[in-house]
């Protein structure tokens, strides 16, 4: 396989990883369509009948995506876009001796003082939502000129990746041992590394800033909630912007997070129901990119249809929602932390709440954008990243 731009491994790697193409068989991926074409649609009632959204996604939506879907959307296409990028898969040894086949994408750089920085993903999202980012800074710069090495891994569980061991229970801080793992394979451990992420990212990253010494800092365009409302005082000057975000957390936490309760409390029966249709899939994923995004910035449908794609085609979705059984509280992080605010994030935080779980460096606030902000914005959350590290590493 012929090395693509930016595919060269870092000379001090421990392991050399697989270079990888992702082609999904051709029998599979008819077994889709023909699922997705005889997957019927629920009749109609006056809940699905309502388009404001106020009661979930709504059936016209999922007719029209569905016939978008079966007669337009191009998964080789996907495919092609997907492998211009070098994609590698690196097996990965965990303490008690079980073996992980991480994918990931990434951009190498050849610079010797290149700053290695991991993007995690959440749900349901996967590494796609990395590569617009990734596609900028291909088109910036050379091998030679990057100032970065990116890795966007998918984390076990999702997309690409390995499932979680099937005879124990798994949580975030077992996957953010995985993925330090993954990054001192790469021979960071000298260098030390920067994380980011978004989403179940975010509370990766956070997991290893705390743990990690090689972990020199991380940015976030999701703020934990677990415990940081508590850590609110009346004293805390919030911006108008701010003070509608709250309201907004707080009705995440009354009506919009139902979906969340089923994958904590039976994700055995959620995650049946929805590896039997991928109808089932389109209503469950494609709900949250319609609500969680801003409306001005969400992603257009083909690139909504190829995430829900890959979890149906990886048959992750069941293995995708193990961190939902966790309490998430943000551990003080004493490293450079970095927060991009985006107006129409699901559950916006406050800068000043934020600042209370850690060093924060940077902080920007954004009227446009929310929860998926790699693709809703892939130049103003690259932006930021690049300013953060501008401020918080020391090499």
């Amino acid at each position: 396989m012929t090395t693509k731009p930016f595919g060269v491994v870092p000379a001090g790697a421990k392991q050399q990883p697989t270079p990888f193409e992702l082609c999904i068989d051709e029998g599979k991926l008819q077994d889709f369509k023909t699922l997705l074409k005889l997957s019927p649609i629920a009749k109609e009632t006056y809940e699905n009948l309502q388009t404001n959204g106020e009661f979930g996604v709504s059936r016209k939506w999922v007719s029209d995506t569905k016939d978008y879907w079966l007669k337009e959307f191009d998964w080789r296409k996907e495919e092609n876009h997907i492998n211009s990028f070098p994609n590698f898969k690196s097996q990965v040894s965990d303490t008690d001796g079980g073996k992980f086949d991480i994918h990931f994408a990434a951009l190498f750089s050849s610079n010797p003082s290149a700053i290695p920085i991991a993007f995690f993903h959440g749900w349901p999202g996967s590494f796609l939502e990395f590569l617009p980012l990734m596609d900028i800074l291909r088109n910036k710069y050379t091998s030679e000129t990057l100032p970065y090495h990116v890795i966007a891994p998918s984390l076990p569980g999702f997309g690409l990746s390995s499932d979680p061991p099937h005879t124990k229970n798994w949580t975030t801080e077992d996957s953010a041992r995985i993925m330090h793992k993954l990054l001192l394979s790469f021979g960071f451990g000298a260098t030390g590394y920067l994380v980011q992420g978004g989403d179940i990212g975010s509370f990766i990253s956070r997991d290893m800033a705390v743990r990690y010494p090689e972990c020199k800092g991380m940015h976030v365009n999701f703020m934990q909630t677990g415990n940081i409302k508590s850590k609110s005082d009346p004293a805390d000057e919030l911006s108008d912007m701010e003070k509608e975000g709250v309201k907004k957390l707080d009705e995440f936490n009354t009506v919009g997070n139902g979906y969340a309760k089923m994958h904590a409390t039976k994700p055995s029966t959620i995650g049946l129901v929805l590896a039997s249709s991928p109808l089932a899939q389109l209503a469950w994923i494609g709900e949250k990119f319609l609500v969680w995004t801003d409306p001005t910035t969400t992603p257009p449908l083909s690139t909504i249809l190829a995430d829900i794609t890959l979890y149906w085609l990886s048959e992750c979705y069941p293995t995708s929602i193990y961190t939902y059984r966790e309490t998430q509280e943000a551990k003080f992080v004493d490293k450079p932390i970095g927060y991009s605010y985006f107006r129409f994030e699901l559950a916006p935080v406050p800068r000043a709440w934020a600042e209370k779980t850690g060093n924060m460096v940077f902080f920007r606030s954004h009227e446009n954008g929310g929860h998926f902000a790699a693709l809703e914005r892939p130049d103003v959350l690259l932006a930021d990243v690049e300013d953060y590290v501008k401020v918080a590493w020391k090499s």
